[in-house]
Formats: structure tokens, C-alpha cells, sequence
């Protein structure tokens, strides 16, 4: 595509003097028309010095042509060119040149559809009625009138596509960069999930964006306990990950002095990780929800806790379903808060679900419905462990209609088989 220089105004003493200089090349003028006097309108009233006049046929421009700007002849007298310079318009739209409709008599309507279609300009009657005058001063200021607004045109097209083409750059280097922030965060969910005697564990997760404010972990702590959470961060993106990577690093499940340890309880360990989020003094108040469970292989008990996260669900072996009670506010929020310290013994055939509310989300418009959650997991409850997990899943996605996910979504399940 050719460079050109800017004419310049300036306005002094209530009189107005335009400074040039030469470009390094004319402007490419392609008018696209039926009409090879049309053409040669603009050939003869435009600077040779300023701007190459070529010409097509509207059908042309399938064929690739480049030019600086593109002029769109619209005849009155033909009842198809109006649609035939949509359609122009249209597939110059994404182009860099800078599209003008011309047209004898152009109705408001027909203007804002070509408007819509990516046209720059439209030159109304009065604009070509200069052009056709039989006055010469006439002829002279349409044309330096139309050769200026064509290079304004022209230059702020090249502008906006630079623009464009630095923000897509953008946007391609910031893809790039939370895709690796993705391959990261899920690098800090466990790899293998432990073994458990007598039972095991089954989790998921789906991020609503690339990065979730989701997070979970199952780990030993010892050769007979074997510790759980799922947390969420309130909202979803970079900075609830972010916290995520906070509550992995912060929470507490043991106190070691020499070679005697001591395993730190949940309602214990909630509180020592909100504490923590209170001295952080981070600028933005961080929301967190959060459950964590230690389960004893031995005794078959789970001693758990609750931080205003969604209550944990047992699934009996024949379908019925308890919610498991418990209080506790938001980590992050009150400083001293504590924390109810919940015990419940688990049996062969019971599952131990605990997930994120976005697994709530399951109606239309993709709104939060604990009931409809339920009904999920009754309908669900005598499948395999992983079929379980996806029916949730499935529901969930249904409801998107093929859209994102509205909220991060995360499923951790243990499952007792045996004595």
C-alpha cells in the first residue's frame, strides 16, 4: 500500500493557510462503477501529485485489488446498487483502505445500512453537485475539499488499523500469557490422587476463564489421615488465582517440633489461614470461601469445617442424600473468627461430595439453584464415582446453551467401598 503525506491547516488572524509537501507516493483511489465517466470525475478534479485514480467493476474487488481508499459508485437509476455496495462494503470492511459510498441520492435509511456495513463517508447530492458545476472556482474548492477529506479519511483508517493490529498483537501475547498461567495453576492440583483403605477419591475442575479462582487438594498427612479441601475465591480470572496459590501455600495442616508432629484440626487450620489473610493487607478485600476435611482411615470418622462455603453432601448406598451441617464466615473478612468443628463417621456405599456454588448453576440463564443440584445427584446417586461427577457436569454445561461458564466449577468426591 503507497505512503502520503499530510496536508496541514492552520488558522491565524481569522485567516486560514494550508501547508503541504509532497508525498512520498499518491494515494490509490479505486472506484468501483459501471460508469467510466464517473472515474473520470474524480481522475480530472483530483491532484495527479496526490492521488492515482484507478478504476473496477464492482465485481473486481473479489479479485484482491489494493488501494489506499475505495469509492463505491451508487447510480440512482439502478435499483441493485445499493445492495451490490453493501455487499462491496462488507468485504472491504476488514480491509486497511478507506471505503466511500457516492451516491446521486442516498436516503437516510440507505446511509446508516451502509454506515453498518463498514462505510467511512457517504458523499451526499450537494457533495457531487460541486463536481458537476460548470463553475471552475467551484470545481477547484469541491475538489481540494474532497482530496482532504479523502486523506483524512484515509489517515484515520490507517491509524485505527494500527490500533487494531497492536491490540490484536495484545491480545495474542496476553492468550499466550494465561495459557501458561492455566498449565501453572493446574500444576498445583495434585497429580495423583492418594490412596485411601477401603475407599477413594475423585475430583474435577472446570475454570470458567483460563485461570479458575477455584481450587482444590487431596493429601497424607500421615500414614492413617488423609487431608481435603475445595476453596473458591469470590469471582473468577487472574486475581482470585492468584489467592488460590495463597491458601496452598498458607494453610496449616500440621505443627512439627523436632520429629514429633502434631495434625492441626479444620476448624483450627481455617482459622490460622484467615488470620493470615488479614495481615496480608491486601489492597482488595479477599473473599474466600473454603471447606477442609481430614478422614481417618482407621476409625472411618471426617472431622471437617466450614468457611461460608456450599455444605458438604453425603450420598447414601441407596440414594438418599444429608447435608452435612457446620458454620463459619468468609476467610478474609473477620478478624478472630472461629470456626465450627464438625465430626461425622462414614459407612461402605456413603460418598463425600464437596464442590464450588458454580456447580450450582444448572437452570436456564445459568442461575445458582441448590434445590436443582440436588435433583441432579438423586438421579445420579447409584452411577460409578466419575459418571457421577460428569452428570453434574453435563447439567451444568446444559444450561450454558453453549456458552462460557458462568462460574468456575469444582467437584471432589470420596467414595467407601469396603470394610
Amino acid at each position: 500500500m503507497s505512503e502520503a503525506s499530510v496536508t496541514l491547516t492552520t488558522a491565524s488572524s481569522g485567516s486560514v493557510s494550508t501547508v503541504s509537501r509532497t508525498p512520498a507516493a499518491p494515494l490509490v483511489v479505486l472506484v468501483l462503477t459501471e460508469r467510466p465517466e464517473f472515474a473520470g470525475r474524480f481522475s480530472s478534479q483530483l491532484d495527479p501529485a496526490w492521488f492515482e485514480v484507478r478504476k473496477a467493476k464492482p465485481r473486481q474487488w473479489l479479485d484482491g485489488l489494493e488501494a489506499d481508499a475505495v469509492l463505491i459508485d451508487i447510480p440512482a437509476d439502478d435499483p441493485k446498487a445499493i445492495e451490490k455496495a453493501l455487499a462491496a462494503a462488507c468485504h472491504l470492511h476488514n480491509g486497511s483502505a478507506a471505503v466511500v459510498a457516492v451516491g446521486d441520492r442516498l436516503s437516510r435509511a440507505e446511509r446508516i445500512a451502509l454506515y453498518h456495513a463498514g462505510v467511512l463517508a457517504c458523499l451526499a447530492a450537494e457533495d457531487e453537485s460541486t463536481l458537476r458545476s460548470g463553475s471552475a472556482a467551484a470545481a477547484e474548492d469541491g475538489s481540494e475539499e474532497l482530496a482532504a477529506h479523502l486523506a483524512s479519511l484515509v489517515t484515520a483508517r490507517r491509524t485505527s488499523g494500527v490500533a487494531i493490529a497492536r491490540l490484536r498483537e495484545h491480545t495474542r501475547n496476553l492468550d499466550e500469557q494465561l495459557r501458561l498461567a492455566q498449565r501453572l495453576q493446574m500444576d498445583f492440583l495434585p497429580r495423583r490422587l492418594p490412596e485411601v483403605v477401603g475407599g477413594r477419591f475423585a475430583a474435577r475442575i472446570e475454570p470458567a476463564a483460563w485461570v479458575a479462582g477455584d481450587f482444590y487438594d487431596i493429601f497424607r498427612l500421615d500414614e492413617r489421615h488423609v487431608g481435603f479441601y475445595v476453596a473458591d475465591a469470590v469471582g473468577h480470572g487472574v486475581p482470585a488465582a492468584l489467592l488460590t496459590v495463597f491458601v496452598k501455600k498458607s494453610l496449616q495442616t500440621k505443627r512439627i517440633d523436632g520429629k514429633q508432629y502434631e495434625l492441626i484440626p479444620p476448624e483450627e487450620a481455617l482459622r490460622l489461614l484467615n488470620a493470615d489473610l488479614l495481615s496480608a493487607e491486601l489492597k482488595e478485600t479477599p473473599f474466600i470461601t473454603m471447606v477442609y476435611g481430614v478422614y481417618n482411615e482407621e476409625t472411618r470418622r471426617c472431622c471437617y469445617a466450614r468457611a461460608g462455603h456450599p455444605k458438604p453432601i453425603l450420598l447414601g448406598p441407596q440414594g438418599s442424600l444429608e447435608t452435612l451441617e457446620g458454620d463459619g464466615p468468609l476467610l478474609g473478612v473477620f478478624a478472630g473468627a472461629t470456626f465450627e468443628a464438625r465430626e461425622r463417621p462414614l459407612a461402605p456405599g456413603e460418598r463425600l461430595l464437596l464442590y464450588t456454588d458454580g456447580a450450582e448453576r444448572i437452570e436456564a440463564e445459568r442461575r445458582a439453584n441448590p434445590a436443582a443440584l440436588l435433583e441432579v445427584l438423586r438421579a445420579s446417586a447409584l452411577l460409578p464415582l466419575e459418571a457421577l461427577i460428569d452428570s453434574v457436569f453435563d447439567a451444568v454445561h446444559a444450561a450454558t446453551g453453549g456458552r462460557h461458564l458462568a462460574d468456575d466449577v469444582t467437584l471432589v468426591a470420596m467414595e467407601l467401598t469396603t470394610l
